[in-house]
């Protein structure tokens, strides 16, 4: 009996859907890869990305998590590499060729449900484009499974695979290398960027909640930011660092800006339907202690409303965060954005002049060092 093979059969719509599935597998990789460098080497100081939907379907929650890179090379570059090999099974039409592809898409699945349930269980959200890759993975294994007999790999395929697989790395390991080393000259094109870019003033009115307040800093620092956004989280964690490089140096402000439709009038859908009651629940604690109360609520940010349901009743400020004086306190500084043309969080003032996305803190760093250098 003449063994089935998905690669020779006479199927058009087969051939079609198998291409079309393997294109959708390396497409979906090529922009997790983008994102990830994008996000990780920022060249400018705009950025933003069409796949961070809401709270729970966001990709900076998964690139900014350890399992989006191994050693620094991002994990999508291998699902590039899978769609194309399946890809190259049209062509090739060979029996051991599709053996070990298809014993390839089997260990393809298994990682895929392992970073299914990891970002579900443990980042408590899912990249919709890594779904979208997922859901791609199936398809395609579930064709292998009805239309081909599976068997062991062939070892000489299997081998070239993993050759393959080797380079890929390697180079892309050189590319994450080469990138790091370039950081500092990516920092000096960042502060010509910075020096041409207007100097859009201070917001009207200030902030209350300040992070690090000195007066006269030389360095002052807004920021238009959301408790439930990944990539803000990220930017929160440099703070520390910030503080202990410029203390007494810079003045940081911390603006809402919850991409919440609860209290935020320019946002037309739901997204991050916890951000509101976050911004509430701080607005409503003691302003000497939103340094602390920041940096907590950012660290519950993957339960943050289980969270906030149980600070809010341990700290007795149900009718405080239930008071629509609160909501109009947080709206107030919303509405200190509008001039600025906030499109994303986080997005920062920086003496005047405005930062999108999060800067590795050497070319934050670099900014801040030249600013403080020409105020001299």
């Amino acid at each position: 009996m003449k063994r089935k093979s998905i690669y020779e059969d006479s199927s058009i719509n087969t051939t079609i859907l198998l291409f079309l599935l393997s294109a959708c597998m390396i497409g979906f990789s090529i922009y997790l890869t983008g994102h990830y460098f994008d996000l990780k080497f920022p060249t400018g100081l705009e950025s933003g990305s069409l796949c961070n939907l809401n709270s729970f379907f966001n990709c900076d929650k998964t690139t900014l998590s350890p399992l989006s890179n191994i050693a620094g090379i991002p994990i999508s570059i291998f699902g590039i590499i899978i769609g194309a090999l399946v890809m190259l099974g049209l062509v090739l039409k060979n029996e051991k060729f599709e053996k070990t592809i298809h014993f390839t898409l089997i260990v393809n699945m298994i990682g895929c449900v392992i970073l299914f349930l990891y970002s579900l269980i443990g980042l408590g959200g899912l990249c919709p484009f890594c779904t979208l890759y997922y859901i791609a993975s199936g398809l395609t294994l579930w064709m292998f499974y009805k239309k081909s007999e599976f068997s062991m790999p062939d070892l000489g395929y299997l081998g070239g695979f993993l050759v393959v697989v080797l380079i890929a790395g390697f180079l892309t390991k050189s590319n994450v290398d080469k990138k790091i080393a370039n950081l500092n000259s990516v920092a000096n094109d960042l502060i010509k960027q910075y020096y041409a870019l207007p100097n859009l003033g201070q917001p009207s009115p200030s902030s209350e909640f300040k992070i690090i307040t000195s007066a006269n800093a030389p360095i002052k620092m807004q920021i238009f930011s959301d408790f439930e956004c990944p990539a803000c989280k990220a930017l929160s964690e440099l703070m520390p660092q910030i503080i202990s490089r410029y203390g007494g140096k810079i003045d940081i402000e911390y603006f809402y800006y919850p991409l919440d439709h609860n209290c935020n009038p320019s946002m037309q859908r739901p997204m991050h339907q916890q951000a509101c009651r976050a911004a509430y629940y701080s607005t409503c604690m003691p302003k000497e202690n939103f340094g602390v109360i920041h940096d907590e609520i950012f660290a519950n940010q993957e339960k943050i409303a289980s969270y906030l349901d149980g600070v809010i009743k341990s700290n007795q400020v149900e009718k405080c965060v239930a008071d629509p004086s609160t909501k109009a306190k947080v709206v107030a500084l919303i509405n200190a954005a509008t001039p600025f043309n906030i499109r994303s969080t986080p997005s920062f003032l920086l003496n005047g002049v405005k930062i999108e996305g999060v800067l590795p803190s050497e070319q934050l760093f670099a900014i801040m060092d030249e600013i403080l250098k020409r105020a001299k």
